[in-house]
């Protein structure tokens, strides 16, 4: 007997939802028939990925350009979701930076800007969000951490940072979400060749490193010696966003093919 995860009837958000990761995310819960809003500081990647996401799907959706570490943009989003579908069942929280740079030569900005999306991004879009479910006494959060926010590496202290932090915001706001019915988790992707891996690799190769040794080195590193898909990830986020993940909240769950067991 198979078992299908349906959404049908609930309605999502999802941050940095118009490339990469956030992308897969948000087309594996059109699939499930989740209506979706895609929020993306690239207006018109968002608009294309939403319009392309209800043509295939038939569901509704809609999309915004929110930076997530401006308030009035979280607000302004979170506004036009609740005007377009009346209530928010669903958010997972994808947007995010990177930078691959040595502790000894990171820059004060460099820091700011991390801290800035990663931390008091999560912080400002699962706060507004939370406000808009706390009536509804139900509702699914996932934020996006990384293996990063279980093992730091030397050329990402500022990311791994940020990723902890991450961590540590899942688990009080699952504290805080737990009376009201809402489950607050978060999935550490391994290594997943993104747009923020192109450009962590794309550092490294301006510095004089060798990309290709570096990449098939950490590729071997990896229990299943395989690198993560993007489908991989987000086939994790559709389960926390689902009934099946009723009784998990505040957990960081890794999905690294092994590489962080913990």
């Amino acid at each position: 007997m198979s078992l299908e995860i349906s959404l049908a009837g609930k309605h999502a958000i999802v941050t940095g939802g118009a490339s990469g990761i956030g992308a897969a995310c948000a087309e594996m819960l059109a699939r499930a028939d989740a209506d979706v809003w895609i929020a993306d500081l690239d207006e018109g990647a968002a608009e294309e990925t939403a319009k392309r996401l209800g043509s295939q799907y038939k569901v509704k959706t809609g999309f915004s350009r929110c930076n997530v570490s401006v308030k009035a943009d979280v607000c302004a989003m979170v506004e036009d979701v609740l005007a377009a579908f009346g209530r928010i069942d669903i958010l997972q929280h994808i947007a995010g930076v990177s930078k691959a740079v040595d502790f000894l030569d990171l820059q004060e900005e460099q820091y700011d800007f991390i801290m800035d999306i990663n931390v008091k991004g999560t912080y400002l879009v699962d706060q507004t969000v939370l406000k808009a479910m706390l009536p509804n006494r139900e509702g699914k959060i996932v934020n996006m951490s990384s293996m990063s926010g279980k093992e730091a590496y030397p050329t990402n202290v500022a990311y791994a940072a940020s990723k902890f932090a991450v961590l540590g915001l899942t688990q009080g706001i699952a504290k805080v979400a737990a009376p009201y019915n809402i489950n607050v988790n978060a999935v550490c992707p391994g290594i997943v060749r993104t747009n923020i891996w192109e450009k962590m690799l794309q550092d490294m190769r301006e510095r004089g490193d060798d990309v290709d040794a570096y990449w098939e080195g950490r590729i071997s590193e990896i229990p299943l010696h395989r690198p993560q898909t993007v489908e991989d990830i987000a086939h994790m986020a559709l389960y926390l966003s689902s009934p099946l993940a009723d009784n998990m909240t505040g957990q960081g769950i890794n999905v690294t093919g092994g590489l962080i067991m913990h």
